[in-house]
């Protein structure tokens, strides 16, 4: 083997092995893209068969499938909100398989204004089929106009 391959055979190794930070915000990433696309089973593959969820109105949602049920849901309205996830920081556990997430969130109305946003919490866990989510809180705090903000104040009573 030519020593030039070699060496760049050798120098491409690091690049493959991936952190599990980049592997979060890399699945992160593929999230927001599939809300952005209504791509249901993208988006639901990121989250773990135990997965709960707090929204940002407060509401709890107990089940992946409740959950994966409101989006399917959103996607057929046209006139539903699409929801950005932005990691700030992510923090690896030296006693569990898990992670946390800490990041701000946005949602916004179908012309592209901001309607609502805040920061979240979610709890990732390494499992047989790699990152998951297990469970994520939002808070919204946060409207980007008085209509938001009054749809927002009903939805979480």
């Amino acid at each position: 083997m030519p020593l030039r391959l070699f060496l760049a055979l050798l120098l491409s190794i690091p690049a493959l092995a991936q952190s599990p930070e980049s592997d979060i915000r890399a699945i992160r990433q593929q999230s927001n893209r599939a809300i952005a696309q209504h791509d249901i089973n993208t988006f639901a593959h990121s989250l773990a068969e135990d997965f709960l969820i707090v929204r940002g109105s407060g509401v709890f949602v107990a089940s992946k499938a409740e959950y994966v049920n409101l989006f399917r849901e959103d996607f057929a309205d046209p006139k539903s909100m699409s929801y950005v996830r932005t990691p700030d920081k992510i923090e690896l556990s030296s006693a569990a398989p898990l992670a946390a997430e800490h990041g701000h969130w946005i949602g916004k109305n179908p012309d592209g204004t901001t309607g609502y946003g805040g920061p979240y919490l979610a709890m990732w866990r390494h499992t047989a089929q790699g990152w998951q989510i297990r469970s994520e809180l939002f808070i919204g705090l946060s409207c980007g106009t008085a209509d938001a903000c009054k749809a927002y104040t009903q939805a979480s009573h």
